[in-house]
C-alpha cells in the first residue's frame, strides 16, 4: 500500500525557509558582534565595560545612558552608527525581530503568483507584515 504524503503549500514553504535563514543569520550576527563590541569599544555608543559595571552596580537605565552617552540618544540610534559594534548587535536583533514580517511579505507575493490566486491570504499576510513593519519602526506602539 502506498503511503500518502501531505503536500505543503508553496507559500508556507517559502515563509518557513525565509524565516529560518533570516533567523540563522540574525543569530550569527548577534553571536559574533558582541566580540567586536567588547574588543574594540572606542567606536561604540555605550562602552561595554562601563555598561556591565554599571548594571552590576545596580544603576538605573537613565543613569547608565547619562553616564555613558550624555543621555538616551533616541530609538533606532544605531542606524546612524552602523560601523560600531553595538550598532551591529542592534541590527542583528532588529533582523531577528523583523524576519517574520519580511517572510510574510514574500509569502503574500507567493500567494499572488500561484494558481489559483488566493487574494484573501495574500491580503492577510500583507496586513500583518505592515503591522510588524510599523511596530519595528516605532510608529505603532501598544500601551497598556
Amino acid at each position: 500500500m502506498k503511503k500518502q504524503e501531505l503536500q505543503q503549500p508553496r507559500p508556507q514553504l517559502i515563509y518557513g525557509e525565509f524565516v529560518y535563514w533570516l533567523s540563522i543569520i540574525a543569530a550569527l550576527i548577534c553571536t559574533v558582534a558582541p566580540i567586536f563590541a567588547i574588543a574594540f569599544p572606542q567606536g561604540d555608543i555605550l562602552d561595554p565595560h562601563l555598561l556591565f559595571s554599571a548594571i552590576w552596580a545596580g544603576k538605573s537605565p537613565d543613569a547608565i545612558w547619562q553616564q555613558a552617552a550624555g543621555g538616551f540618544p533616541g530609538w533606532h540610534f544605531w542606524l546612524y552608527n552602523l560601523s560600531s559594534g553595538d550598532a551591529v548587535i542592534q541590527f542583528g536583533i532588529e533582523l531577528g525581530c523583523c524576519c517574520a514580517g519580511l517572510g510574510l511579505l514574500v509569502t503574500s507575493i507567493s500567494y499572488l503568483t500561484q494558481k489559483p490566486r488566493l487574494y484573501g491570504w495574500a491580503i492577510a499576510a500583507l496586513v500583518i507584515a505592515i503591522f510588524i513593519a510599523l511596530a519595528a519602526a516605532g510608529i505603532y506602539q501598544q500601551t497598556m
